[in-house]
């Protein structure tokens, strides 16, 4: 599952997964790390290599503070999930460049590929829904960075579609 979390005014793209009952985090782009993490009510333990890290969580929601010997952190965390409902419900996703799918259908036609320029508003795909072609567009102008599904695949309502790198000037 991916979170976003917001730490000192910067967001941070954290990747929590499991597989064959270990998991395993990935920070922003980075590699992706097994993850040893263990909770005794709101108490953590975190090992990573040969340190280990504890820490006291308390939140609720979205707000957490890490109390720990060496200071204490105050960020927020925004589930994927989360933020797909929020713009399926109209509300604006600032730094948002990924495209979703707003409603369940099937990838009809994909009218962009990978590494190829986009602007704002551009035409990417064509979706089937509702027996109804929908064009999908680009939400700002960029780079396709990773195209996540293929024509003719059905797809569910908040499914990733298309990850679009922005220009700087956005």
């Amino acid at each position: 599952m991916l979170f976003y979390v917001h730490y000192k005014g910067k967001e941070y793209k954290v990747r929590v997964e499991s597989k064959h009952q270990k998991m395993y985090v990935r920070y922003n782009d980075g590699e992706e790390k097994a993850l040893d993490l263990s909770f005794l009510g709101n108490d953590c333990t975190f090992i990573d290599g040969e340190k280990v890290f504890g820490a006291n969580i308390v939140g609720n929601k979205n707000e957490y503070t890490v109390w720990r010997p060496s200071g204490n952190l105050q960020f927020t965390v925004e589930s994927e999930y989360r933020r797909i409902v929020g713009s399926m419900r109209g509300q604006e996703l600032n730094s948002e460049t990924n495209v979703y799918s707003k409603m369940p259908g099937k990838i009809i036609k994909i009218s962009t590929k990978l590494n190829a320029h986009v602007d704002k508003g551009d035409s990417l795909m064509v979706m089937e829904a509702m027996k109804m072609e929908n064009e999908i567009r680009a939400n700002v102008s960029g780079e396709v960075k990773k195209i996540c599904v293929k024509e003719g695949q059905a797809v569910e309502a908040g499914a990733l579609l298309i990850e679009i790198e922005p220009h700087a000037a956005e």
